[in-house]
């Protein structure tokens, strides 16, 4: 009987023995599904099996979240989660609170940039703010939707540089480009990878990035830390796992993930895009986690979102 209940619990140990989920709570095709599609290759050959790339949009993200949140904890369905994951507890009523996870791993920093049209009179992000300044509610910013991660990020613009702006939101990040080009709106604030090949073409301009540093991709734009704020409105991608799953299980998936960021082409691929590949694994990221609710919570109190705003 004792060699059997080894064997058995031998059995049990091995992981994985079927294909590992990457859940992606948005459509095919955005920067999610690109975050999953880049990390596979490496990250199924360092944790020895397939990976399936599972997309479920729908309720702002909670859809997906609380589908991995419920899922068995047992290392099979990890969930991609980022900045909006952290404020939709607080804009939506189906609220998603990271205290549901195992943070796994966080693979990457997208920052974000206060963008203009290049032959906007505006070189600087001081000449900006002053203009914005000296006439309240003229400035209109374009976002990707009310209460949406970007929208609540120019009211942390307003909220650290004392200028009102007025909003006018947008389903989604193409037509706040669109109108941003044909002169519909004045500015906008996105993520720098959807803004490069505009700046590249001399039809935008970035005036100031959203993080703690400034981009290598932009490095004439200065970081908002420059200016004596801390808001870090730039995009990242973490993976999660169901609360309680086995700490051995969570190792090697941190491990795959770790050699999956570090290898060359997922640095390349960001790098290009003006992102930085970086590795944080489950205690600085938990750490990060609580950084990230700090900040957008202030800022939400700031705006006063309320949870049915989404």
């Amino acid at each position: 009987v004792s060699m059997i209940s080894v064997g058995t619990i031998q059995a049990q140990e091995k992981f994985p023995t079927r294909p590992i989920q990457f859940i992606i709570p948005w459509a095919a095709g955005g920067g999610g599904t690109i975050n999953a599609q880049a990390l596979q290759p490496n990250f199924e050959k360092a944790v020895g099996g397939p990976v399936q790339i599972v997309n479920k949009p729908g309720g702002a993200g909670t859809i997906a979240w609380n589908f991995v949140a419920n899922s068995p904890p047992d290392g099979y369905t990890l969930g991609i989660v980022n900045p909006s994951t952290v404020v939709t507890l607080y804009t939506t009523k189906t609220g998603v609170s990271m205290d549901r996870f195992d943070p796994v791993a966080y693979t990457v920093y997208i920052p974000a940039g206060v963008v203009v049209r290049a032959e906007s009179p505006w070189k600087t992000f001081k000449e900006f703010i002053d203009h914005a300044k000296a006439n309240p509610g003229k400035v209109q910013m374009a976002n990707s939707g009310h209460a949406a991660m970007y929208h609540i990020g120019i009211v942390g613009i307003e909220m650290a540089m004392g200028v009102k702006f007025t909003h006018v939101p947008f389903k989604g990040t193409g037509p706040c480009i669109t109108a941003l080009m044909g002169g519909h709106v004045d500015g906008s604030l996105n993520e720098i990878s959807t803004l490069l090949p505009f700046v590249e073409s001399k039809k935008f301009r970035i005036l100031a990035v959203c993080s703690p540093s400034r981009s290598p991709a932009v490095p004439d734009a200065p970081a908002f830390k420059e200016f004596g704020f801390d808001i870090d409105a730039g995009t990242w991608y973490a993976y999660v796992a169901a609360k309680g799953t086995p700490k051995d299980r969570l190792k090697k998936l941190q491990d795959a993930f770790q050699a999956a960021v570090q290898a060359n082409e997922f640095k390349g691929l960001y790098q290009r895009q003006g992102g930085m590949a970086m590795f944080k694994g489950p205690e600085a990221l938990t750490a990060y986690f609580k950084d990230q609710d700090r900040l957008w919570k202030k800022i939400i109190d700031f705006g006063e979102f309320k949870p049915e705003d989404q």
